[in-house]
């Protein structure tokens, strides 16, 4: 009974100091460019690598490739933003996982299933073949068919991790609070420096040398090494920056305005050197692995993207004009569109795959991605308003719902 007790005290506890803390506007702004940018890069991926292509669209689809590399770090950058936000006291990490596990990874299994049928079951013939429908369990740890999904996997694995986050944190927060704030800052700038040099040498090594160690390792290590891009600690800065800005939200907020003239100029210098080794290495199509995620170049720039658009974001809260609104809309039901834009491409794509476009495929690309993201969006508020549409979307499609229809009864 004490237990018990005490575990209903730890969640109105965690609730009320929820409930009284700051909205974080800009949140959903993020949220809603990220979703965005995630689309554009796979609806750049339908287009680049086809074989009428000409060079002017595949260097241009490549350079516009590389303005979308924010995406997947910004959503991770969110997480540890929020989490930290929300769940800086005690934590009760039986119900911090259940609410983590309902709202995402239910959908996630719900959507590995809508991908095998439509992939191998409907494309692939095989949906009459009951023996065959043991392939869905592969899917789960290493998705293929809904390829984008491999990120719900590695995010989880921050969820299930974040105690020793929190912990590791609080302990060096303790700390810093014996220290004026003038000081205090000081030092949690020159620790970021730090964990940004240490996450920059290992994306050195992931790039120029875990692919000679993969190849040179037995089975077991050279999978683990070559599967490396679903691991957290790939991308455990863009969390731990989420987890700076979330206890230093005045600040960082300021750092983000005052950092952008640095941040512009360091980004520009970072893509142009990203773009001419994708060019130097590219022989007849583009190679769009030579701006992985798991590359200091393009780590660099995404963390100058981070902050120009935080601080974007902030510009568009202030003014809250028709772009602000159309973007909080977008991100407030972008968990489903992330999970669902795959499904939408491959519709279009089988109408778009049939016809000739050389010398449109930039043109095209671009309207594919307007097309995918509305309709993305569209099939989210949709499956929202559905009596189990949370294990399809997610709490916030279908709370969101729930709301629009309030407002409108």
């Amino acid at each position: 009974m004490n237990n018990q007790q005490e575990d209903t005290g730890t969640k109105t506890a965690e609730l009320s100091v929820r409930r009284t803390k700051e909205r974080i506007e800009e949140v959903t702004i993020l949220r809603a460019l990220a979703f965005l940018a995630v689309t554009l890069q796979h609806c750049i991926a339908e287009y680049i690598y086809r074989a009428d292509i000409l060079p002017a669209d595949s260097i241009m689809l490549a350079m516009l490739f590389h303005f979308t590399r924010f995406g997947t770090p910004t959503f991770v950058f969110l997480s540890g933003l929020i989490l930290f936000y929300n769940y800086s006291g005690k934590l009760d990490y039986r119900s911090f996982i259940r609410k983590r596990f309902g709202d995402i990874f239910v959908p996630f299994l719900w959507w590995t299933v809508i991908y095998w049928v439509a992939v191998d079951g409907v494309i692939g013939g095989k949906l009459a073949q009951p023996s065959a429908w043991i392939g869905i369990f592969p899917q789960l740890l290493v998705p293929t068919n809904g390829y984008h999904l491999w990120f719900i996997i590695m995010i989880f694995q921050f969820y299930l991790l974040f105690p020793l986050f929190s912990r590791a944190v609080a302990f060096f927060r303790v700390r810093l609070k014996r220290h004026p704030e003038g000081e205090s800052f000081g030092r949690i700038a020159g620790v970021s420096a730090l964990l940004g040099l240490a996450y920059l040498v290992l994306m050195w090594a992931s790039y120029y040398r875990m692919p000679d160690w993969a190849a040179s390792a037995n089975g077991f290590w050279s999978a683990v090494i070559s599967y490396r891009s679903s691991y957290f600690v790939m991308y455990f800065f863009y969390f731990l920056l989420g987890g700076i800005c979330a206890f230093g939200l005045t600040r960082f907020r300021k750092f983000a305005i005052d950092a952008a003239g640095w941040a512009a100029a360091a980004f520009i210098g970072a893509y142009i050197w990203l773009g001419y080794d994708v060019l130097r290495f590219s022989t007849e199509r583009i190679n769009l692995q030579v701006s992985t995620y798991l590359k200091p170049s393009t780590s660099v720039i995404i963390v100058c993207q981070l902050l120009l658009l935080y601080g974007f974001a902030l510009l568009l809260r202030q003014r809250q004009g028709r772009l602000y609104r159309m973007l909080q809309f977008i991100g407030r039901y972008s968990f489903g569109g992330f999970l669902s834009h795959a499904f939408v491409l491959m519709l279009v794509s089988l109408v778009t795959r049939s016809i000739p476009l050389s010398g449109a495929h930039l043109p095209a690309a671009v309207i594919t991605f307007l097309l995918v993201a509305s309709g993305a969006i569209g099939l989210t508020v949709l499956l929202g308003k559905l009596p189990f549409g949370r294990w399809l979307v997610g709490s916030t499609g279908r709370s969101a719902a729930a709301g629009h229809r309030k407002k409108t009864s």
